[in-house]
C-alpha cells in the first residue's frame, strides 16, 4: 500500500512531513491542509514511507505529522 506523503512548508521555511493514511494522492493535500494553519503551504511530496514504526497505530483516514 503506497501511503501519500505531504511536504508542508511555514512561513519561516521550516518544513515538515505528513502522511495521509489510505487517502489517494488526490486528496491528501486538501486533507492535510485541514490539519495546518493556512500561512503554510502544502504540496504533494515524491518521498515515500514504509509501513513502519512511525505509522503504528494510524488508522485509515487519518493524517499525522510523521517528522
Amino acid at each position: 500500500m503506497r501511503i501519500p506523503i505531504v511536504e508542508v512548508t511555514a512561513p519561516d521555511g521550516a518544513k515538515s512531513l505528513w502522511a495521509a493514511i489510505s487517502i489517494p494522492d488526490r486528496e491528501a493535500v486538501t486533507a492535510v491542509k485541514k490539519m495546518i494553519p493556512e500561512s503554510h503551504t502544502a504540496e504533494l511530496s515524491v518521498r515515500k514511507v514504509s509501513l513502519g514504526q512511525k505509522l503504528n497505530g494510524a488508522h485509515p483516514g487519518e493524517v499525522i505529522r510523521i517528522d
